[in-house]
């Protein structure tokens, strides 16, 4: 499937469903987050093959931190394998937004993002970006310049997608997502395969976008 017009440039991916889909199986939910990271590459790569410049991906909220410590302890060791391995699958641009430099978060993972964090530049234009959104919420304020380093270079979101069957953004508001669609989906993060990814993007381009007025007279946000 190549894009077309009526193609979103940028999609952002709520991750939800990790635990769930784990739970369904009868497994521990540590193996249901490392599925769901695994299946952010396997996404990603399909999305590249749709010439989807942009992709956004909310991998961890700052309420996931008040989980237990346990689980918080094993979602920053996962994540920062996530990204080391993340450094050496793909050559995509990456952009990391959220409270990285925090030391909520472990020194292994604190240091992993600002990595990453150092390499976004401005990638003005570079067809191959990925944003992670880590430690980030938005309900408490996303205009803090420490936080929101690489915020500036991410363009308009045409699109988000929540998986799990939640119909809620869960602090996902950076200020992209003023004129987002917004598609909602049964499946568990881990089960969302390329399949699901065309049929939304399907819907996307039946959609008729009005950002607030006469949609003859508009312009695409993110064009």
């Amino acid at each position: 499937m190549k894009s077309t017009s009526r193609s979103p440039r940028h999609i952002a991916f709520i991750i939800d469903g990790n635990r769930r889909w784990a739970r369904d199986r009868d497994l521990l939910p540590s193996t249901g987050h490392e599925a769901g990271y695994r299946n952010v590459l396997a996404i990603d790569t399909a999305c590249r093959q749709r010439e989807i410049a942009w992709r956004s991906y909310y991998l961890l909220s700052s309420a996931n931190m008040r989980r237990s410590s346990a689980e918080v302890e094993h979602l920053a060791d996962l994540l920062t394998r996530f990204f080391r391995e993340w450094t050496t699958a793909t050559d995509a641009t990456p952009h990391l937004v959220g409270e990285i430099g925090s030391g909520v978060l472990p020194p292994p993972l604190r240091a992993e993002a600002l990595g990453l964090s150092n390499l976004c530049g401005t990638a003005a234009e570079n067809a191959n970006n990925v944003a992670f959104f880590v430690n980030y919420g938005g309900e408490s304020g996303h205009t803090t310049a420490q936080r929101d380093t690489c915020l500036g270079h991410i363009p308009p979101v045409d699109l988000i997608v929540r998986t799990g069957g939640e119909r809620r953004l869960s602090g996902f508001i950076p200020p992209q997502v003023a004129f987002s669609e917004l598609t909602f989906v049964d499946e568990y993060w881990p089960a969302f395969s390329d399949i699901h990814l065309d049929v939304v993007i399907d819907d996307f381009a039946s959609r008729d976008r009005r950002f607030g007025g006469d949609p003859a007279a508009q312009p695409r946000v993110s064009a």
